[in-house]
């Protein structure tokens, strides 16, 4: 099976491009540093609860504003769901999730490129709301960015609405689509049959056609197109060929399946790791 590309990763649906980048000619790095520094700490002292602003080993500072001792942290490979919006120091707003929604992304770090939002997870329970004033670094780097100055620090209101792991996201989803399961194996591969074929089923060391489309669970197709593959022999995401497997002749399914069966902790081009995936397959004749 060829890699798979998905289209523009949704974090590309925010106000503004989150990936920032960092100038290695630049002399100005360190000298910033000290001055977003001081700027933090002189916001940190007009704020309400300015006395109780903790500082995390990453250089960020936060402040929780609602807490909630019951709620949950995320760990590594689960969805976090989050709402945010940025803001200048000075209070200009500057960005926000994707319509002022829900944005959920993999709590792995360091993927959506606003590293700021990645760690700053990872300090909060589910319920949580917490201002986070991140050093340019953490935010958009040295590079100006519309309506944002390079080297800005940012201030960023989270909400932690829920996490979930890759197994509880696939269960909420067949529930969404009311989906009628075939089979689901011991590793949560999910098999939807959409026709009905009799006959054997391919099993290995078959060659064959498969018309193929891929989505995330959110909708969102990252790859389309026909793949002549000779099951069992490892040459496709461990998901893709156990399903096809699975299939006969002519047979559609659609089949779902986590990251461990497909692109694992590590992803792949704009596939994040840690990332549920379904895929829409016919046998060709």
């Amino acid at each position: 099976m060829k890699r798979i590309i998905p289209v523009v990763y949704l974090m590309m649906s925010m106000i503004v491009g989150l990936t920032g980048c960092m100038d290695k000619d630049g002399n100005q790095d360190e000298e910033k540093i000290v001055e977003n520094e001081t700027a933090i700490q002189a916001y940190i002292k007009t704020d309400s609860l300015g006395t109780k602003a903790a500082k995390d080993s990453s250089g960020l500072y936060y402040i929780t504003r609602k807490t909630n001792p019951a709620g949950e942290r995320a760990k590594k490979g689960d969805a976090a769901s989050v709402k945010f919006t940025g803001y200048l120091l000075n209070g200009s707003k500057v960005l926000s999730s994707p319509g002022d929604s829900t944005y959920s992304f993999p709590a792995e770090g360091y993927w959506t490129g606003f590293a700021g939002l990645e760690r700053a997870i990872f300090l909060m329970k589910t319920g949580e709301k917490t201002t986070f004033l991140l050093p340019y670094y953490l935010a958009f780097g040295n590079v100006e960015r519309v309506n944002i100055p390079a080297y800005s620090p940012i201030r960023l209101e989270v909400e932690f609405l829920k996490t979930r792991t890759e197994v509880q996201q696939i269960d909420e989803y067949l529930l969404q689509k009311k989906f009628e399961v075939a089979e689901r194996t011991a590793g949560n591969l999910v098999i939807v049959r959409t026709n009905t074929v009799t006959g054997d089923k391919l099993g290995t060391g078959k060659s064959v056609s498969v018309k193929y489309k891929g989505t995330f669970l959110n909708g969102n197709k990252f790859d389309e197109g026909t793949l002549n593959i000779t099951t069992g022999t490892n040459n496709v995401i461990e998901g893709f060929d156990s399903a096809v497997q699975k299939m006969r002749k002519t047979e559609k399914t659609i089949v779902i399946f986590p990251s461990s069966l497909g692109y694992k902790a590590t992803g792949y081009g704009s596939v994040p790791p840690f990332t549920p995936l379904q895929f829409e397959l016919e046998v060709l004749p």
